[in-house]
């Protein structure tokens, strides 16, 4: 992979330029991958936040509506209506935690895993593409680097 010569100077800095700043070339990534990603899943007939909540049933199953929007940067109150949604189409089952009727529990149907199965598959092909070319190292580097700046966005 050949590598642009960048400037890796702050917004504040005469020598400023936009299409080299980090943040804006990531946002500007995340925003590509979601319109790639939203279009493949239209062929499911399916959603970025339903496809989201699937991956991450799919990762621990099951999940709290809380953990839900902590895991998947949403606010509570869209998660819920997005659980309505998947539940009416039969994705996911909620039930409340039998210790406390707060806490409500996020279970993925069978059929809520057969779909995973397939967008799974959809996933990794523009996951392929998105990394093609790129040195697994390099992958593991970058992985490391926006770990490290979602901690110290974090606090």
């Amino acid at each position: 992979m050949t590598h642009k010569k960048v400037s890796l100077v702050g917004p504040d800095h005469p020598d400023f330029i936009l299409d080299d700043y980090p943040l804006y070339n990531l946002n500007r990534t995340s925003a590509t991958y979601i319109e790639n990603m939203s279009r493949q899943l239209r062929r499911f007939n399916m959603d970025q936040p339903s496809w989201r909540i699937l991956m991450l049933l799919g990762d621990k199953n099951p999940s709290t509506v809380g953990d839900l929007s902590r895991r998947s940067v949403t606010k509570i109150s869209t998660i819920t209506r997005i659980l309505m949604r998947m539940e009416k189409e039969n994705l996911v089952r909620r039930i409340p935690f039998p210790e406390d009727n707060r806490v409500i529990e996020v279970f993925i149907t069978d059929k809520g895993k057969e779909i995973l199965v397939k967008l799974r598959m959809l996933a990794d092909n523009v996951y392929q593409t998105t990394f093609d070319g790129i040195a697994e190292n390099d992958m593991i580097t970058f992985t490391n680097i926006l770990m490290q700046m979602r901690k110290n966005l974090s606090g």
